[in-house]
């Protein structure tokens, strides 16, 4: 059985990107376009590794992190955003992040490990 990744942005190239390359990586992607579909996804596909950008509609990411951990959802989450200041980065990890990558990024070493 493939693990399931949630990819979570509003930037569709993004989405395309991630989906595709996660996908010819051996994973199953499941897509959500705000905060809110995330946190209804999240709850209900129990995915194996959620990528959340913070800057989305509805519910901004750090929102759904956080309501995921009060949740009890321990779901690895890796934030993946424009926002690259270091305090977004100890925001986004307190609230229950298990790591934060900020684009641009380079996906041959993200995949890689």
């Amino acid at each position: 059985m493939n693990q399931k990744v949630l990819v979570v942005d509003d930037e569709q190239s993004i989405v395309t990107l991630l989906q595709f390359n996660l996908e010819q990586a051996g994973f199953s992607v499941i897509v959500a376009l705000d905060g809110k579909e995330a946190l209804q996804t999240a709850k209900k596909e129990k995915p194996d590794l959620i990528i959340l950008d913070l800057m989305l509609p509805e519910i901004n990411g750090l929102e759904v992190c956080k309501e995921l951990r009060h949740e009890k959802i321990s779901t690895p989450i890796l934030m993946l955003t424009a926002k690259g200041d270091e305090l977004d980065k100890i925001i986004g990890l307190e609230l229950g992040a298990d790591d934060y990558l900020t684009k641009p990024f380079s996906l041959v070493k993200w995949l890689q490990g």
